[in-house]
């Protein structure tokens, strides 16, 4: 009987833990002091932990609309809020203290757990509302962008043996969905190499790329 209760004791929590996404990346969004800083998916619901940065001296102040939803493009399906921690529901607000201040709060939705890898968050009201597109549930993927937008700025630093490292590490395992940064890491590559005056090498990259499983190839290629 305690076997019994002990297995069933395992599968209760494995149902319950939660897939986390932490700083994923969106493709598009409109408040550059607001970032997401975590989702969470379980099988009950979704937690999407944000951010939001104060820019002002004095006067500053943020609430969350009743009627912010996730939204699925694949499933054509909207998932409305259900409850807020640490940020009042507006009208009410929180009042910021100080410039620099930074306010963390959690919005929570049902389980988006087969809603696909890509998401929108949208708060639908009439003034100052935020939107996120295009949100990536992939963690490898988010963490290559942000990898690449690190190497880029090495690059454009002028430390092009560092980057170069970054670089490689980004195309070392291709997914299966790749987005745009994987045949720009390539061009870069190509580039740095022919830059240290190693031709074959930049060749390499060059050709590795032309028979890599990555789409657009011809876009790519006019980086090079």
């Amino acid at each position: 009987m305690n076997k019994i209760f002990l297995i069933i004791a395992i599968l209760f929590s494995v149902n319950i833990i939660a897939q986390e996404y932490p700083s994923p990346v969106a493709n598009e969004f409109n408040q550059a002091e607001l970032r997401i800083e975590n989702i969470s998916v379980s099988e009950t619901n979704t937690v999407v932990t944000l951010s939001v940065v104060n820019k002002m001296e004095s006067g500053a102040w943020y609430c969350a609309d009743e009627n912010i939803y996730l939204y699925s493009k694949s499933l054509n399906k909207r998932y409305y809020i259900t409850s807020t921690e640490n940020i009042p529901t507006c009208p009410d607000k929180y009042e910021f203290k100080r410039i620099g201040e930074k306010l963390t709060f959690k919005l929570v939705f049902p389980s988006i757990k087969y809603a696909g890898a890509r998401i929108d968050l949208i708060e639908d009201c009439s003034n100052s509302c935020f939107f996120f597109k295009g949100i990536i549930l992939d963690n490898k993927l988010s963490g290559d962008i942000h990898l690449f937008d690190f190497a880029l700025d090495q690059y454009e630093n002028g430390d092009k043996s560092v980057a170069k490292e970054n670089f490689k590490k980004i195309i070392s395992d291709l997914p299966i969905n790749p987005t745009h940064v994987y045949g720009f890491a390539y061009s870069y590559l190509y580039k740095i190499s022919m830059s240290e005056g190693k031709g074959e090498e930049a060749e390499k990259w060059k050709s590795e790329f032309m028979s890599s499983n990555l789409p657009n190839k011809q876009y790519y290629l006019k980086n090079f």
